[in-house]
């Protein structure tokens, strides 16, 4: 058994290298990115390093020092925040099937950015959730000087076995100083978190050669593979390395190293950041035309005809002498803003010489959002004259709430007929199995909604399965007798299916107070009925809803699986939203009663970039819980969602995107309905916030 006092590696010198970080003077670097090290964190080569991508970056890695291979993906979810799902392979012939796979969720949160004086300080968690094997602590300092950029941090746990010192927390408690297990099929979980009678400590460095692209790493590890050596006499390296690493674009990094001189390490990213992606959720097209002058009387009628010739539903037009008013149907692709702009520009046109003020109220799949006032002065300036910008419109524009509940039931059939229709390659993906190394299923979604009438609105999709491979999910598992997912690879293999056909009236009753009604096949797997009520301030960085659906379980061995198989149940949530200020960060927190009839609650990061991509960072908790093929329990279910647009390419439809979810497949537990035409999702573009992130578009 090792001891503390059985490492290579002095104590002092590790501490120097530390505290060294602390006092470095200010950084000459430029132009140069870390690198990840073998399980796809920001690093050396084995231990991590306190270096955050840039926000929005997506990162998938592959990395391999025996016995582990790691495959991850992970998302630079907001600037301080990373969070990856990767799935570890205990492995003794790459070539054939893994040993054991020890699955796991890593977190790495900056706690303060590096300045002239001090480093920059992350804490880590590696496998937060998943399997104990896998499971450690960490902080982290990383401070440049010239072309050196230098680490060194402090581990519990995997990261930490060498057990320098004795865990410096147990002065807060005896629950920091227990006894941490590797081989308990449990999952690690907070109650683990920082545990662990000893503590190791990792430093390394990091040198950015003249050559573009190519650094040079050597760092010191406390990882001693002490669970490895009991279990199969595995005879780990001395704990240095030394290696390379390559990035011939900033899209690649290739990265290979000697591990006390006796194992080589090897890895591959790719990785770049979301708002690069080229895709966008619509096409550009022209812009209407504005006349340079004013003339005639205003014609409100001519303003709607006119706008209807370019494609723009404006309606219920109105004014007097200085003003001239209207309603807007918002296109859910385009940026509201835009679209603000261009039905301006045809009220405009048909004002007349007098009227002054522009007054547009943009409707969303039948909610009303608040009044928006422009000067019609200020448009021409910046339209016709080039004199002026959307940040001098801006500064005249006024906000005025409407829908004080008028005509409550009463709603107008044939405003206008509007339908949209897309095109969505839906992907999922679990790195998160102990029973398979990667499970996958893709498909192709045709969806349309269409609009009966102003409030009233129709939706239906079709699922065409193109590949999986989900036929040996439930081989090992055990069968449940009512099942909530885990018979998806029975909905997998009927080729086309019946996604959705539903019905939805929404409307809203008060300022910033929406409500919609739901009925019909809901989703893939469930069809029923029910409400939400959504409470939205205008002008505010926070929402709260509440939800309520009777539901029936589809029989996936129906046509097109539109039977039922008689499970109904009902499940609900309270929701809140908060928008973290000056970014397009989201947290969402929801509590109540999920499909499977377990409480809990989930707590979700999300964040929209201005192209119409969106990443998102999830984790549920419940009372239930899902048994694995080794006997282990657990009560979360977590995971990461990707969606990229493609609808600005000819030929497909507006709205069109790439989906990608990686989270575990065929769980019962945790599990939440998913609702088509979300109140939150479909009230944004009548959103403060999303004004104030497209205004610039007013003019485009």
């Amino acid at each position: 058994m090792q001891t503390k006092t059985q490492t290579k590696m002095p104590v002092i010198f590790m501490l120097a290298i530390i505290l060294t970080l602390c006092a470095a003077p200010a950084p000459c670097w430029a132009g140069r990115h870390a690198t990840p090290n073998m399980m796809g964190a920001l690093g050396l080569n084995t231990v991590p390093s306190a270096r955050m991508d840039a926000p929005g970056t997506v990162r998938l890695h592959g990395g391999g020092l025996a016995p582990y291979l790691h495959a991850s993906a992970g998302i630079q979810l907001a600037e301080p925040l990373y969070i990856a799902i990767r799935q570890s392979a205990q492995s003794t012939d790459l070539t054939g099937d893994p040993d054991r796979l020890y699955p796991g969720i890593d977190l790495r949160l900056r706690l303060a950015k590096e300045t002239a004086v001090t480093p920059e300080i992350t804490l880590g968690l590696q496998s937060a959730i998943g399997h104990k094997r896998m499971g450690a602590e960490y902080l982290a300092f990383s401070k440049r000087y010239e072309r050196f950029d230098f680490t060194g941090g402090i581990a519990w746990g995997r990261l930490g076995s060498a057990a320098h010192i004795d865990n410096p927390l147990k002065v807060l408690g005896g629950h920091f100083g227990k006894r941490r297990a590797f081989d308990q099929e449990m999952p690690n979980g907070p109650e683990d978190w920082f545990t662990g009678e000893d503590v190791g400590f990792f430093a390394g460095l990091e040198y950015f050669t003249p050559l573009d692209g190519l650094s040079l790493k050597a760092d010191w590890g406390a990882d001693r593979y002490s669970k490895e050596k009991q279990i199969f006499a595995y005879d780990p390296p001395d704990p240095w390395s030394v290696g390379v690493n390559f990035s011939p674009a900033d899209w690649i990094s290739i990265g290979g190293a000697v591990v006390g001189g006796e194992k080589l390490l090897a890895s591959l990213s790719l990785q770049s950041p979301a708002e690069d992606w080229i895709g966008r959720s619509y096409r550009k097209h022209k812009a209407p035309y504005m006349r340079p002058y004013r003339t005639g009387l205003g014609l409100p009628q001519e303003m709607a005809l006119a706008a209807q010739r370019d494609d723009i539903q404006l309606y219920e037009m109105r004014g007097d002498l200085y003003n001239a008013e209207g309603k807007l149907l918002l296109d859910p692709q385009r940026p509201m803003p835009l679209q603000i702009g261009h039905a301006a520009r045809h009220m405009a046109n048909h004002a007349g010489e007098v009227v002054e003020t522009l007054g547009i109220t943009p409707l969303s799949y039948g909610l009303e959002g608040h009044e928006i006032t422009l000067l019609r002065r200020d448009l021409e300036q910046a339209v016709t004259r080039q004199q002026g910008s959307p940040q001098e419109i801006w500064r005249n524009v006024s906000f005025d709430p409407g829908a004080e509940g008028k005509g409550f039931w009463h709603d107008r059939f044939n405003i206008y007929d509007s339908h949209r229709l897309r095109l969505i390659l839906d992907n999922q993906v679990s790195l998160s199995e102990e029973d398979s190394g990667l499970l996958y299923r893709t498909g192709l979604i045709l969806e349309e909604e269409r609009k009966l009438a102003e409030h009233i609105w129709a939706g239906g999709s079709l699922r065409l399965d193109l590949k999986d491979n989900l036929h040996h999910l439930n081989t090992y598992r055990p069968a449940a007798i009512l099942p909530v997912r885990s018979n998806v690879d029975a909905f997998a293999q009927r080729t086309l299916s019946l996604d959705r056909s539903f019905l939805s009236w929404m409307t809203t009753l008060k300022p910033d107070l929406h409500v919609s009604l739901k009925g019909g096949l809901l989703e893939e797997m469930y069809a029923g009925a029910g409400g939400e009520v959504l409470y939205r301030p205008f002008g505010k960085t926070f929402a709260i809803g509440a939800e309520a659906w009777q539901v029936f379980k589809r029989d996936p061995y129906a046509f097109l699986n539109l039977g039922l198989n008689g499970d109904h149940l009902m499940t609900g949530h309270i929701q809140g939203w908060y928008e973290f200020p000056n970014s397009d960060v989201t947290l969402h927190a929801r509590i109540g009663r999920y499909l499977a009839e377990d409480f809990g609650g989930t707590l979700a990061l999300s964040r929209q970039f201005e192209n119409g991509a969106k990443m998102e960072a999830f984790v549920t908790a419940t009372n239930a819980g899902d048994f694995d093929v080794f006997g282990g329990l657990t009560h979360l279910y977590s995971g990461v969602k990707l969606r990229l647009p493609f609808g600005h390419v000819k030929h497909i439809p507006e709205g069109s995107e790439i989906r990608l979810t990686a989270a575990p497949l065929g769980r019962d537990a945790g599990q939440a309905l998913d609702t088509p035409m979300p109140l939150y999702e479909i009230s944004e573009p009548l959103s403060y916030r999303h004004i104030t992130r497209h205004w610039n578009d007013v003019v485009e």
